[in-house]
């Protein structure tokens, strides 16, 4: 394809991962650290003096509200990578289909008005229409609608579940879906959990899996995840990349 190529579709996971490891992870790991306030700059001390509110002296508010905020921007930034992976997939896959059958047309020209089509499309109706360019659906839809629910009440309810936010049948939950990497020794047909530090059994050879997991929050509680949660959420994007990858087209040698 002229312009379009697999680089293209997938690079916004690389931006993910970066920005998510340079702000939102480190975000989680000073708030989980902080057992008080640090001392406040002479600057704030002269702000404090001046503003309606004052100091917050609340630790325990503070962290969760900051912690509602950091949520809010990694969603975000998850939502805003799925969401540009999939018009371009959607682009490009398109056009591929049509020079397959043979069609002529000017791509540049056919690149814009997909572009335009698919920024106007919401979230599932993208999601349709790239499910009936292959084969096969998206693996990992359920995960991804899972994510920009979470961001939808992050964003717009205040990170409260809401029922309007409430994903599982009985609609007094919401629940985020994924699936995460995990590591284990195999010895025989036994599988032994890795933990940090610890020798493992000897005569087993360490392993790289996967499992699913949920996190799920109640109505009318707040969105609240740990760093570590939010870590199995980005494995989830991994997994997400590698199922769009698989439905590009192979490099060239």
């Amino acid at each position: 394809m002229t312009r379009l190529n697999r680089d293209y579709v997938l690079a916004p996971f690389h931006a993910l991962i970066g920005r998510c490891q340079a702000n939102v992870l480190i975000g989680l790991r000073l708030i989980e650290a902080a057992d008080r306030f640090p001392a406040p700059s002479p600057e704030e001390l002269r702000l404090f003096q001046i503003s309606f509110s004052g100091h917050v002296h609340d630790l325990a508010t503070s962290k969760n509200l900051f912690t509602k905020w950091i949520l809010a921007s990694g969603f975000e930034e998850i939502h805003k990578c799925i969401r540009t992976t999939l018009e371009r997939l959607f682009v490009f896959r398109t056009i591929e289909l049509k020079l397959g059958a043979g069609a002529k047309f000017d791509i540049g020209k056919e690149e814009t008005k997909l572009r335009a089509k698919a920024g106007r499309l919401n979230h599932p109706d993208l999601t349709n229409k790239i499910n009936s360019l292959f084969k096969e659906s998206l693996r990992y839809r359920n995960h991804v609608d899972s994510f920009n629910n979470a961001r939808n009440c992050l964003v717009h309810a205040n990170g409260i579940v809401t029922k309007r936010y409430c994903n599982n049948p009985t609609k007094d939950k919401a629940i985020i879906c994924g699936q995460r990497f995990t590591m284990f020794f195999q010895k025989g047909e036994e599988r032994i959990p890795v933990h940090l530090g610890d020798r493992g059994p000897e005569n087993s050879a360490l392993m790289l899996g996967a499992e699913e997991f949920q996190i799920e929050f109640a109505l009318d509680q707040p969105i609240e995840l740990s760093l570590k949660q939010f870590v199995d959420v980005l494995n989830s994007c991994v997994f997400v990349r590698a199922d769009i990858e698989t439905r590009l087209p192979k490099m060239s040698p």
